[in-house]
């Protein structure tokens, strides 16, 4: 997951990502929630930015105590809103009245919920909302909402998650082996690349939400989370060697943008065309229109060559139809030239993974 979280574009993330470890289950602030639903209390608790959210209201005690489940859960009994630092580290103070700017547009209809919306707003706090008569706990970032699941509605997301991860996986891994035979046989169309590029779009941002739910699991992530991981192996590093085989520019530097382009894009607005433009190319394609791959992807299942190796093949050759060309004639001396070791049991290796596919 980390290696998917390095080609996602900046405004993927999510507002609410740095709260997740905040509000995890087994974490002191969801222990405290949950004690605070648990007795049928309410309560609006604001986090961090704590001089400019004083400065928006007025009344309540002045606590300045460490914070500690217990404590947030038995204060939340009074009406007003409770303070905390930053870290969670102490209470500041308690029964507090806020007093947002009423001009500020929210969709709640609550009171707790709309000063809780308006003061995320206003400051750079986060504010959670604990709500008595629906049993809900929304948080505040930014003027944004997000409802926070019980376990059991993470749980029941979790897996839904990675069963449609499970079946996109399938299903892309047998567009990329459908582009293999193509490939190998040089009748690849842009409407197979776009079909593969997009596959994998849908797979990657479809892994991406399921973690956010497996995130809010915290200590009950376990089981889901090695899942996941099992899941999302490899797909980054096939992503972007599609994206060297057809992409005007090779480069991995390119690749990579290339990669957060495509993922940046809607997914209603990735079609062949969007595809071909963000892969470098400006011209129209029709959908039947012939491309050819350098070698790549193809290359890479060889474990007699390095990465070096096949750059080394790739930048000689140009494309991979001309390098079958010489392997399927028995021609070896421009392969061996290049300096590449043991070049007769590459081409093997080569033909007997074409017979495999």
């Amino acid at each position: 997951m980390d290696r998917i979280r390095s080609i996602l574009p900046e405004r993927a993330e999510n507002i609410f990502d740095p709260l997740v470890e905040m509000v995890a289950s087994g974490m002191p602030l969801r222990e405290a929630i949950d004690m605070i639903i648990s007795s049928q209390n309410g309560a609006l608790i604001c986090i961090g930015d704590v001089e400019t959210i004083l400065s928006l209201g007025d009344g309540g005690f002045m606590i300045d105590l460490p914070f500690t489940p217990q404590r947030l859960s038995e204060l939340s009994k009074m009406d007003g809103a409770i303070v905390l630092t930053g870290d969670l580290s102490r209470i500041v103070c308690a029964n507090f009245h806020l007093n947002p700017d009423p001009g500020i547009f929210t969709f709640e209809t609550g009171m707790r919920h709309r000063s809780a919306a308006r003061t995320s707003a206003q400051t750079e706090a986060t504010v959670i909302a604990i709500s008595k008569r629906r049993v809900q706990t929304t948080l505040y970032r930014k003027g944004e909402g997000l409802t926070l699941d019980s376990d059991q509605m993470l749980l029941s997301k979790g897996n839904q998650g990675l069963l449609a991860l499970q079946n996109l996986r399938n299903t892309q891994e047998r567009a990329s082996m459908r582009l293999s035979f193509l490939e190998i046989d040089d009748i690849v169309t842009v409407a197979d690349v776009a079909g593969v590029l997009q596959r994998y779009c849908m797979l990657l941002s479809t892994a991406v939400q399921t973690e956010r739910y497996i995130n809010f699991l915290g200590s009950n992530s376990g089981l889901l989370r090695s899942q996941l991981h099992e899941l999302a192996d490899g797909v980054v590093d096939a992503f972007i060697l599609v994206i060297r085989d057809y992409a005007v520019y090779s480069n991995a530097e390119n690749a990579n943008a290339v990669a957060c382009s495509l993922l940046e894009c809607p997914a209603q607005a990735l079609n062949t065309q969007k595809v071909m433009n963000l892969l470098g190319y400006t011209r129209s394609f029709i959908e039947e229109a012939h491309i050819s791959p350098r070698g790549f992807r193809a290359f890479s299942r060889i474990s007699m060559l390095d990465e070096a190796a096949v750059a080394k093949i790739i930048e000689e050759y140009g494309s991979l139809s001309a390098i079958v060309h010489d392997i399927r004639g028995d021609s070896y001396d421009r392969l061996e030239s290049l300096g590449v070791k043991n070049m007769r049991g590459i081409a093997k290796s080569f033909m007997q993974l074409r017979s495999t596919l």
